[in-house]
């Protein structure tokens, strides 16, 4: 299950758990929800814990970075760790196309 946080006022994180897949589904799309209904300035997704990451997690990636654009909302992925996660964000260039702070 995907952990929301409010840091400061406005900036927030979404913990996710070691595999993001398609059965992270409906508890990120929640998470995402929720943060979006908050007036966000900022959100960081927490990848400190995430080992595996398919293409489902990458099209939840897109769908959370196209809602927080439409909001003025910063995205940024956190704590990156050398291994798969991180071999297909590069792979795929997610990290160019969102802020990526490596662990």
């Amino acid at each position: 299950m995907s952990t929301v946080n409010e840091l400061e006022p406005g900036q927030f994180v979404i913990t996710l758990e070691k595999t993001f897949d398609f059965e992270s589904h409906k508890a990120f799309r929640e998470a995402v929800k929720d943060v979006m209904g908050k007036n966000p300035q900022s959100l960081k997704l927490d990848f400190g814990q995430v080992e595996y990451l398919d293409s489902s997690g990458l099209g939840m990636l897109m769908l959370a970075k196209h809602e927080a654009d439409a909001r003025g909302c910063n995205v940024t992925i956190s704590n990156l760790k050398d291994g798969h996660a991180r071999k297909v964000i590069e792979l795929v260039r997610f990290d160019q196309m969102f802020t990526v702070e490596y662990a």
